[in-house]
């Protein structure tokens, strides 16, 4: 009963776009809607699968109905009809929530085949509680089989894209600790982290005259493009694109001065192996006839 609540918590969201999706012209429920909805929320469940399958014989494109008596009727052990008032919610209104609720009731009648199935087609739907798989009751019976730690594995990947697709791990080598000369000369320190799941990744720079920066890096799925964003001490800022290839991740981008000069950027992280990255920025103010050296920075990694 527990996770049942807890699963209803989560739900209020998803729960309120199908009440609208429902309500009458005038825009409020219907008088056994609101009882019914009553019911259902002090978990009396017998009189609010009663409720819900009246307002269904009347109202049998109500989605919201049908996953509420869906819900209903699980909390009462009835799983058999659970699961087809989930499947008949799911018709009209096919949301990852009630796939996981139907495989949730395949599991207590130990279908297995139906309840992995149910399973896996949640979690590509969206289904967002992946806690709640470990911990619900209700797939106590799936834990022993080794298709429940594949349904574990494909909600972390779901979950955690960053840390699984290669795209995101194309500038890994420029994570770690490093110390950096530009032209033979010790520049600064450079703390270079993945955060967010891997997501973003930190750049936390200090100069050896004392000055600071940072910029985050993420790969931009949609347009298949690294992001680079860099603020320093001096309130400088450059926002930057680019790609990998061939060990190397190069940004392109360009700033306007207020007098309307563009300057145009080129800045390449080039992976030497494990212990030393090369950052080379360049600058043309030509529109790329030529190119100006800003900055040849060496990074070797601290031991």
């Amino acid at each position: 009963m527990k996770n049942r609540i807890i699963r209803m918590t989560w739900l209020a969201m998803f729960m309120f776009s199908l009440s609208v999706a429902n309500l009458p012209a005038q825009g409020q429920p219907s008088a056994a809607t609101q009882e019914a909805d009553a019911l259902f929320q002090a978990q009396k469940w017998a009189d609010a699968a009663r409720a819900y399958e009246a307002i269904t014989k009347t109202e049998a494109t109500n989605g919201r109905a049908w996953f509420r008596l869906g819900m209903s009727l699980h909390s009462l052990g009835r799983y058999s009809q659970a699961v087809e008032a989930y499947q008949k919610g799911l018709k009209i209104n096919p949301n990852p929530q009630a796939m996981y609720n139907l495989a949730c009731s395949y599991a207590r009648m130990n279908d297995k085949e139906r309840a992995f199935e149910w399973l896996n087609k949640a979690l590509n739907a969206g289904f967002g509680q992946i806690r709640l798989l470990k911990s619900d009751t209700d797939l106590l019976s799936l834990h022993g089989d080794t298709r429940f730690t594949e349904v574990l594995g494909l909600a972390d990947r779901l979950t955690h894209p960053c840390l699984y697709s290669p795209e995101y791990k194309q500038f890994d080598f420029w994570v770690g600790e490093w110390d950096v000369e530009n032209n033979g000369q010790k520049a600064g320190t450079n703390s270079v982290q993945r955060i967010v799941d891997g997501c973003i990744i930190l750049e936390n720079w200090t100069s050896a005259s004392g000055g600071t920066g940072k910029s985050f890096n993420f790969y931009d799925a949609n347009t298949g493009k690294w992001q680079q964003t860099w603020v320093d001490s001096t309130g400088s800022a450059l926002n930057l694109t680019g790609e990998y290839k061939d060990n190397t991740l190069l940004y392109t981008g360009e700033t306007r001065a207020k007098n309307g000069t563009r300057t145009l950027h080129r800045l390449s992280f080039v992976n030497l192996g494990p212990q030393r990255v090369r950052q080379l920025w360049e600058q043309s103010t030509d529109d790329g006839k030529t190119w100006n050296v800003v900055w040849d920075g060496m990074y070797t990694r601290k031991p």
